[in-house]
């Protein structure tokens, strides 16, 4: 088994559930997902197959994101699964567009997040969620995000006092979207926590493209919506020149590029670059991630495909 798939993960249920109910689908065990989404969120969860397992860090790890920010409160988990912390009346808080994009401006590129207290991050070797579990406080990492796009989408002011923000979210990989919207409430002077978040892309996995859980259990034909890896990596195609070139590298061995083999290279309007990492492929078929050393190419991770 060599392939990925995007599923559509549904709120209420983990990232590790959406797994073991695919190595019952598939009945196969190594199966792993780029990047977790927590039981409230919903939306893109693409995950690895067998040895595909094994190219999950060369998958492009930006990600899209629709969140409500509920305005006028704070809770324990930053999020709508917490206890409340504080409340204030926004009806007559100014949500200009102006002000809005002034405080939403401050946000935008590098910016520098302390982490929610219910995350997995280690503190004085516990999970932070475990402490908070057993009433213990810790001190908070900061931690660096990048966010690339940032805007507002909607307010919904069906509930004048708690007016809900939609926001439209472009940002790297390890950013807390609910530290995002607590930050966002403190810099309008009210408060806020997540209250609804949908992750609508993950490198170049779209929402449209995904395929419902349920879906996937009531199908008959589960295999149909597994995919070729090699469509959603970050890294360039290389197509070998010959099957002795091939058997080399299959072999853990470093190969000296061959004149028919640059011929093919250049055909594809592929340069190899010093350093750089592509997939190498021999007859259509993923040989291993190779990287350019010297005018070498040198095998990283080889698949043992049949």
């Amino acid at each position: 088994m060599f392939a990925t798939i995007n599923i559509y993960k549904p709120k209420g249920i983990t990232s590790h559930d959406v797994v073991s109910r695919l190595r019952r689908i598939y009945g196969l065990k190594k199966i792993g997902h780029l990047g977790t989404l927590d039981p409230l969120a919903e939306g893109v969860l693409p995950l690895c197959l067998g040895q595909a397992t094994r190219l999950i860090e060369y998958f492009p790890s930006g990600k899209r994101y629709t969140a409500e920010v509920t305005l006028g409160q704070t809770t324990t988990t930053l999020d709508s699964e917490g206890e409340v912390l504080s409340e204030v009346d926004c009806s007559n808080l100014d949500l200009s567009e102006v002000r809005l994009e002034s405080v939403l401006a401050q946000f935008r590129g590098i910016i520098q997040q302390q982490v929610p207290l219910y995350s997995a991050v280690h503190v004085g070797g516990k999970k932070l969620y475990e402490l908070a579990r057993q009433g213990k406080t810790a001190d908070l990492p900061v931690r660096e995000a990048v966010i690339d796009a940032l805007t507002c989408l909607s307010i919904d002011r069906g509930t004048p006092a708690h007016p809900v923000l939609t926001l439209d979210i472009q940002c790297g990989s390890g950013t807390y979207i609910r530290s995002l919207a607590r930050d966002i409430g403190e810099a309008l002077g009210c408060g806020a926590y997540m209250s609804g978040l949908v992750r609508t892309e993950h490198g170049q996995f779209k929402v449209a493209d995904s395929v419902a859980l349920d879906t996937l259990q009531q199908s008959e034909t589960p295999a149909a919506y597994l995919q070729d890896p090699s469509v959603y990596l970050g890294l360039p195609m290389l197509p070998l020149a010959n099957e002795q070139e091939a058997q080399k590298l299959w072999n853990g061995m470093k190969v000296l590029p061959s004149a028919d083999y640059e011929s093919a290279v250049g055909n594809t309007g592929l340069k190899l670059k010093p350093n750089a990492l592509y997939l190498a492929t021999w007859q259509d078929k993923p040989l291993g991630v190779v990287q350019c050393v010297s005018h070498w190419l040198k095998p990283v991770k080889i698949f043992h495909l049949n």
